[in-house]
């Protein structure tokens, strides 16, 4: 069991690094192709829309062949998803770069996910959060490559192919450590196949339920990645080197739960994670609202961090045990695409909520989202299989 448990730790490994790498290199990008921030943030949107699609054809891969050949092509992918943006030159060329990413990025997303899945249940025992673990690090690592790179003057043209391609080539050869293709779809007659699918859909509110938890959760990450610096900077008064360690201290909360959390799953389950850890993150982010010192806003920055570590890796663990057996990837599909826009969108209504309220007041709104998805469990729990 440990070949597959590297193999699919290395796929976590490389979406986050991707998506760290890209994003250290936006400046770089940005000032080649000669756009200003209006223009980037639209393009920036294509990404979201090349995820969508993505987790919808892996979804289907997973169900129809395996999680073992999606992942093998979904780990191709995301290395080569990195090779538009290092030679874009123009607005459109970026465009269709961004689009591709993430199409590559999302590419492995499910897949990695259902592989992941059919490990833990191979294993018998609980072992789902440990594998997003090396998403956090493998952020933390293409940070530090990209902040590496570009401080040796080398470009994205230098730096993105030969990561890329590594990972690209990695990515197929390791794949013959996962586990054999179990496809979830077994050979059928139609009558069977269109009853399987009339019996899905009645759990689909359950599913759509779930992507807006794990959404919920994602917004509540995703405030915290965008706009910690901002916040301290401006709401605590301090330097933008001091205002860096709340981001820090975020990802250090979330590394730390995401080493502990299933042994406590193993103990106490998926809810007592998912309510729990939603309150805590509830309480975290809406005390900032309050935080009278950079010090108690560090510590507050943090406790987010162990909160929403475990949330929604354990509601993508949840949602692929929804409804019929023949859809899983599909249905965990589901709850990854729109985890995945609300992740990208949410983060930014804080910026048209500070047309209203002051900045800390902003933030503060993501205290809802926890009391939502812990408010919610009860209801998702029943479909728990």
């Amino acid at each position: 069991m440990l070949r597959p448990k590297i193999a699919v730790s290395f796929y976590f490994l490389s979406g986050g690094s991707a998506l760290a790498l890209w994003a250290v290199h936006i400046p770089l990008i940005e000032k080649t192709v000669g756009i200003d921030y209006s223009v980037l943030g639209l393009l920036l949107m294509l990404s979201g829309i090349g995820g969508f699609f993505a987790m919808q054809l892996f979804g289907y891969l997973v169900d129809h062949i395996g999680a073992k050949t999606a992942t093998r092509i979904g780990g191709v992918a995301v290395g080569l998803s990195l090779l538009g943006p290092a030679f874009s030159q123009t607005p459109w060329r970026l465009g269709l770069s961004i689009l591709l990413l993430g199409f590559g990025i999302a590419g492995i997303d499910v897949p990695m996910n259902a592989a992941a899945l059919q490990v833990e249940k191979a294993s018998g025992r609980a072992i789902f959060t440990f594998f997003h673990l090396f998403w956090s690090v493998g952020g933390l690592a293409g940070a530090a490559l990209g902040v590496a790179t570009i401080g040796a003057g080398l470009s994205q043209s230098q730096t993105l192919p030969v990561v890329g391609i590594s990972l690209s080539l990695i990515g197929f050869l390791i794949a013959g450590w996962l586990l054999p293709n179990q496809p979830n779809v077994a050979e059928s007659s139609k009558d069977e196949r269109r009853q399987s699918s009339k019996a899905n859909r009645r759990v689909l509110g359950f599913v759509i339920l779930a992507g807006l938890m794990s959404a919920s959760g994602a917004i509540v990450e995703g405030v915290a990645q965008d706009w910690s610096a901002l916040y301290l900077r401006d709401i605590q008064m301090v330097s933008a080197a001091l205002a860096a360690w709340g981001l820090a201290a975020f990802n250090i909360g979330m590394i730390l739960g995401r080493i502990f959390i299933d042994r406590i799953v193993e103990r106490k389950g998926r809810g007592f994670i998912i309510v729990w850890g939603s309150v805590v993150a509830a309480l975290a982010i809406g005390l900032q609202a309050f935080a009278n010192g950079f010090e108690v806003s560090l510590v507050l920055w943090f406790l987010l961090g162990l909160g929403i570590s475990g949330v929604v890796p354990q509601l993508f663990a949840a949602a692929g045990e929804i409804g019929e057996a023949t859809h899983s990837g599909r249905n965990m599909a589901r709850v990854v695409g729109i985890t995945y826009i609300g992740g990208l969108a949410g983060p930014s209504t804080i910026g048209l909520l500070t047309n209203a309220i002051p900045l800390n007041f902003a933030i503060g709104w993501g205290a809802l989202l926890g009391l939502f998805v812990a408010r919610s469990w009860s209801r998702l729990s029943k479909m728990e299989q």
